[in-house]
């Protein structure tokens, strides 16, 4: 699921003019549990970056908001929801 709407995302990214992926895609990753993202999603918000509903899904917002605090640490605005990146909001 999370592939398939980074895909559609994307591609409305480059029919709209954006330029392609920043980096390669992340194979090396496990999905994060629904525990975890809701933890992600929670640590987000008392950060000041709105994920929108906190339910364990990575949709449009949280992954807005996972670019937003990524941006503001220096990192790569790529929006997945990774283990590394729950470790630093820890």
């Amino acid at each position: 699921a999370t592939s398939y709407a980074m895909g559609i995302g994307h591609l409305g990214d480059r029919i709209a003019g954006g330029g392609a992926f920043v980096q390669s895609w992340p194979r090396h990753e496990r999905e994060l549990s629904r525990t975890e993202k809701i933890e992600m999603q929670k640590r987000l918000t008392a950060r000041g970056f709105d994920p929108g509903a906190t339910d364990g899904v990575v949709g449009p917002d949280t992954i807005s908001a996972i670019r937003a605090f990524q941006s503001s640490q220096g990192m790569v605005p790529d929006g997945f929801a990774t283990s590394a990146l729950l470790a630093r909001l820890r």
